[in-house]
């Protein structure tokens, strides 16, 4: 069987630009299994199996370097465009109440998991952190859909001076 017949394309393109994936409780945001960070893999077979059973899968944040930047409201929104965060093209899902913004960190991780500000958050993954991805089911019933395909494009590069973390 080909990778192709086991994950889509958005999955494939993630994996490409060096995701690492973790099993998520269905319909829900909770990763699986203790210390579920070591779990994670950028195996598509199991990806596979897990989405065949039901799972939600998220990405493993700090894998590749690669950040989340999100917000659930428009206070979140109005920060990260104040940041300039909205203005670049990157990955961008959809998840049950905002949205989520892939970027790569320029530099070293700094040794935390996630920073708020306001209604924003940033999820670093210096410590464990995840962010779950389509075509995951929120707890709500919506669906976690692709605004920016990683199709589309890598990706972008952001330092923390960028994201407001000094």
């Amino acid at each position: 069987m080909t990778t192709a017949t086991l994950i889509d394309a958005d999955m494939e393109a993630l994996l490409a630009c060096g995701a690492r994936i973790v099993q998520v409780a269905r319909r829900d945001k909770r990763p699986l299994g203790q210390a579920w960070q070591t779990l994670s893999t950028d195996d598509p077979e199991q990806i596979a199996a897990w989405l065949e059973h039901g799972a939600n899968v998220g990405i493993l944040l700090g894998a590749g370097n690669l950040i989340d930047a999100e917000f659930d409201d428009a206070a979140g929104q109005r920060w990260l465009a104040s940041r300039g965060l909205l203005d670049i093209e990157t990955p961008t899902w959809s998840s049950g109440r905002g949205e989520h913004r892939l970027f790569r960190l320029a530099g070293d991780l700094p040794p935390v998991g996630w920073r708020k500000f306001g209604g924003a958050e940033i999820r670093i993954g210096g410590k464990p952190a995840q962010s779950v991805l389509p075509p995951s089911v929120h707890p709500s019933g919506r669906p976690y859909t692709w605004l920016v395909s990683p199709q589309q494009c890598e990706p972008a590069v952001v330092t923390l001076g960028e994201l407001g973390i000094g």
